[in-house]
């Protein structure tokens, strides 16, 4: 087994006219900050169809003159992540995607990982890990858990379970929009930007004075989601909070067996946000709390004549976040940030063996401190600076209490499996935006990181787009990315002599790194029809991989193995997407997507990685005020392993029906996976393999029923 290719693994419709209008007032000199940025172009709040929303990030706290409502406004989506700077999208010298709250909604999301399963090109198969503990992680363009960087608020997010981030345990609360940016992103955003980055964004309140939101929803499984927050904005401050549970039960696939694929889950979530304008000076200030609490079993075979054991697999995760971040207005477009946040990850994962004094605990306590500054440099209309440095210290320990029962007795033992390790890095980065011509625009950029365990690494990027007509665009990129070894991988020790073998880490192992080339040509010949097409390819070298050939060392019949850079990857692919607005009523969208993937140190496919995937969704408004969402996708088979079938592929089929219910409301029922595609756990190649990702989806067929409801209310 070898663990190269597995690490690789808006307001509801329901909004009536009046409301939307006295929005757009509100909202027309709303500006997109991202991490870094500083003034937006006046965006709409008014939602283009299927995502192709507002910004949704902080508007300004200047209001907008009256007489802005009444000019009418093209719809204007701003993307932030692929360059640090605001860009419309159709625009954007670096594609971005977006999927806005409303939108995620549509596709019955309830969390960040579902709301980004309808992304053509990337794969989030909910729980996708479950050797790891049932993590839904992304996968983009081949790439996945630690390679793919994902953010909130331009913070990186920690609490990885084995080196995946799960997207599940983000709900979608706060959340305003997710961006998604693909290829090298290392320039930027530094380690683990390999295959793209996730940005999870939230937002100030677009409502003056008092304004809320509403949402409960009931599943099958005896699923309950409540959310509920409120703001309150005045001329130049602003406060919100926002509150939630979520409840769902276990999957059990094999009714003979009392083993859950999924655990039974509880999640709550606590969040404060808030903010202040002081004459140039712009201060915002954010706190959250997400409790996470799962309730698995499994079923384990014995010893002959000793029967079945049950292991009761409890784990709680606690991760609070602060962030503070305070903006310059420097004139002239340019402004100054500041940031400072600090992250805790804690998990506590437990094996209870029932009937037995048998069992074992593991405590993980991770602790990030980030500080940055941004300079973002306007020099008139042809050329912007982007300039930052940033400071970080990431701690992690993860201890092992274990009970364990033999001839000569109990004994319990407390182990450090990783002794309390600190990672620190500095960072500087640049990056210039140049307007050549009206239709050429290129970005030259470049990061240099130290690292007191590596020493240091360069990461450039060049990117460039040129739109020769207002119908058409070309983007060309290329870069660098690269991922530092975590502090498990350097101070990882887990003994298992018992077994004949035990894993230690590497103090001497160098970063990840790869080279990545992305290009798209973009076509609207009128308002109602887009075309696009889009290829990349990546080169990705010393990999960090445990299961060599080898081991490092050999002593009284236990086996040593060490992490070590020893892995080589390519990937390549190309994407074919078409929208067509067929009428003001309906709107349709259908794209294809290939994927060849290469473990050259095994000389195989990457495994879990399906080469093709085919959707398509259709948006429309029916009559007595209905709205319909459907969308069908198709993921084909994929390499498992040597010597084993290849994983099956499925097909998926979601459905969501909306309909106002009172003034700004909306009651909506929905089904996702009609087909109720799952796993077969008797089927070879639908078995979970050790590190591997599945393909097929645990959860199968899902039925949805719920309310979401806006204050203040209003006449329709």
């Amino acid at each position: 087994m070898n663990e190269v290719s597995a690490a690789l693994s808006a307001p509801p419709a329901a909004l009536s006219a009046r409301r939307q209008a006295r929005a757009l007032a509100a909202a027309a000199i709303a500006v997109a900050v991202s991490p870094s940025a500083a003034a937006a172009p006046p965006a709409r709040p008014e939602e283009a169809p299927s995502g192709a929303a507002p910004p949704g990030a902080a508007p300004s706290l200047t209001a907008a003159p009256p007489e802005a409502a009444a000019k009418p406004a093209e719809p204007v989506e701003v993307v932030v992540t692929g360059t640090r700077t605001p860009e419309s999208s159709q625009r954007a010298t670096v594609r971005t995607r977006v999927v806005t709250a409303a939108e995620a909604e549509r596709r019955g999301a309830t969390n960040v990982g579902e709301a980004l399963q309808g992304e053509l090109g990337v794969q989030v198969n909910p729980s996708a890990y479950g050797a790891l503990g049932n993590p839904s992680a992304i996968q983009i363009q081949g790439f996945d858990r630690d390679r793919v960087l994902v953010l909130e608020d331009g913070e990186r997010v920690i609490g990885d379970v084995g080196g995946a981030i799960d997207l599940s345990s983000i709900p979608l609360t706060d959340v305003a929009r997710v961006e998604l940016v693909a290829g090298p992103t290392s320039s930027l955003y530094g380690t683990s930007a390999i295959g793209g980055v996730v940005n999870v964004i939230s937002a100030a309140p677009a409502q003056p004075g008092w304004s809320g939101r509403a949402r409960v929803e009931g599943r099958s499984r005896w699923g309950l989601l409540l959310q509920g927050s409120g703001a309150y904005r005045a001329d130049d401050a602003w406060a919100g909070a926002e509150a939630s549970l979520q409840r769902s039960d276990g999957v059990q696939l094999d009714l003979a067996r009392a083993s859950l694929a999924l655990p039974e889950r509880a999640q709550r979530l606590l969040g404060v946000r808030a903010g202040v304008e002081l004459g140039r000076v712009s201060l915002r200030a954010r706190a959250r709390w997400i409790h996470d609490a799962e309730e698995g079993v499994e079923e384990q075979d014995g010893l002959p004549g000793l029967g079945t054991y049950l292991i009761d697999l409890p784990e709680v995760v606690d991760r609070v976040t602060l962030h503070l971040d305070e903006t310059l207005d420097l004139g002239g477009g340019s402004n100054l940030r500041l940031s400072a946040g600090r992250q805790w990850a804690l998990r506590t994962s437990t094996r209870d063996r029932r009937d037995s004094p048998v069992d074992e605990a593991r405590d993980r306590t991770g602790v990030l401190e980030s500080l940055e500054g941004i300079a973002t440099l306007v020099e008139g209309e042809r050329r912007t600076w982007v300039v930052g440095v940033r400071a970080e210290v990431e701690k992690l320990e993860q201890r092992l209490h274990r009970i364990d029962a033999s001839l000569s007795g109990i004994t319990e033992d407390d182990l450090p499996e990783v002794p309390e390790t600190r990672l620190g890095s500095g960072a500087a980065y640049g990056q210039l935006a140049w307007k050549l011509t009206d239709e050429l625009t290129v970005m030259p950029g470049v990061r240099g990181e130290a690292h007191l365990r590596y020493g240091g690494v360069l990461a450039p990027r060049l990117a460039a787009a040129y739109r020769p007509t207002e119908w058409a665009a070309i983007r060309a990129s290329g870069g660098r990315g690269f991922r530092a070894p975590s502090a498990k991988e350097i101070g990882f020790s887990f003994d298992h002599s018992f077994l004949g073998y035990k894993v230690v880490g590497n103090p001497d192992l160098v970063p990840e790194q790869s080279w990545g080339v992305n290009g798209d040509v973009t076509l609207t010949p009128d308002e109602r029809v887009t075309v696009r097409a889009g290829a990349f390819a990546n080169w990705i070298h010393d990999l960090i991989d445990i299961y060599d050939l080898e081991p490092v060392a050999s002593s009284d019949g236990v086996d040593t193995f060490a992490y070590r850079n020893i892995g080589e990857a390519r990937t390549v692919g190309l994407e074919l997407q078409a929208t067509l607005k067929a009428a003001p009523w309906l709107r349709a969208e259908a794209g294809y997507a290939y994927l060849w993937t290469r473990d050259d140190t095994n000389e195989r496919p990457l495994e879990g990685r399906p080469p093709h995937t085919v959707q398509a969704a259709i948006r429309a408004d029916l009559p007595w005020s209905l709205e319909l969402t459907t969308r069908y996708r198709v993921v084909t088979d994929a390499f498992v392993e040597e010597g084993i079938p290849r994983a099956p592929g499925f097909q998926t089929l979601d459905a969501r029906l909306a309909r106002p219910l009172w003034p700004s409301s909306q009651g909506y029922v929905g089904v996702k996976n009609l087909l109720d595609a799952h796993k077969d756990p008797t089927r070879r190649g639908d078995q979970r393999p050790a590190q591997r990702p599945d393909q097929r989806p645990i959860e199968g067929r899902v039925i949805y029923l719920g309310v979401v409801a806006e204050l203040p209310w209003e006449d329709p």
